[in-house]
């Protein structure tokens, strides 16, 4: 008994000569893959600003429902809009202190039907806050999250996000290597809703009004504080 247990001794400290190399190597590629997700990403947040067309995909399990969204976010010093058509327009504007989210009327339906509008606070895990930070401030992006390599070859780079304070889940982030651009964000809300938005090749561009990034308030607007 006394040979077995000697025996099994030394098969779990070769276990661990062998695991604890390859964890420590694993962990070096995630922290190098973050490093140039990072770069890629830095481009992103420029002073010119960048505008990229999207394509958003929503499914909320507690409603059973599934929606398509096309739009176009666009970034510049810190401010951010998203605009979104689908079923319905929604744009969300983040001014750099204070955000919003616009939800328009139907137009067929409704068409004297007024704007919703919700004063949103802006937070690292809810939707707007997630894309601030991932656009111009990559770093404090990441720094909510433990990275791991899902995948890397020569053209493409796909990043698993674990959520350090575990209300996000199943994150990942895609990126091409060869046009060094962020392709895909995914994960699983608060909530439990799966989103999913692919991105196209950003635009770089001067030629952004900055009536995107305000609110203009309408006296028929209904407004809601979250």
């Amino acid at each position: 008994m006394k040979f077995l247990s000697q025996v099994r001794l030394i098969f779990v400290l070769l276990a661990a000569i062998v695991i604890m190399p390859l964890t420590s190597i694993a962990a070096a590629k995630a922290v190098g893959d973050q490093a140039q997700a990072e770069k890629i990403l830095q481009k992103y947040n420029q002073k010119s600003g960048v505008q990229i067309k999207l394509e958003m995909h929503t499914e909320k399990k507690v409603l059973g429902t599934k929606t398509t969204d096309k739009g176009v976010i666009t970034h510049q010093s810190g401010k951010l809009n998203l605009s979104l058509e689908g079923d319905k327009k929604s744009e969300m504007i983040f001014d750099g202190k204070k955000a919003y989210l616009i939800a328009y009327p139907d137009q067929e339906l409704d068409p004297n039907g007024k704007r919703k509008v919700i004063f949103l606070k802006v937070n690292s895990k809810n939707q707007l806050g997630l894309l601030s930070d991932l656009f111009g401030q990559p770093k404090k992006f990441f720094a909510n999250f433990k990275t791991k390599t899902v995948s890397s070859d020569k053209k493409s780079l796909v990043l698993k996000l674990e959520d350090k304070a575990k209300t996000l889940k199943e994150m990942t982030l895609a990126f091409s290597k060869e046009d060094k651009t962020l392709t895909q964000l995914s994960y699983v809300d608060d909530v439990g809703s799966e989103i999913q938005i692919n991105f196209e090749k950003p635009s770089f561009t001067t030629e952004i009004s900055s009536k995107l990034f305000k609110y203009n308030s309408l006296k028929s607007d209904e407004v809601v504080s979250q």
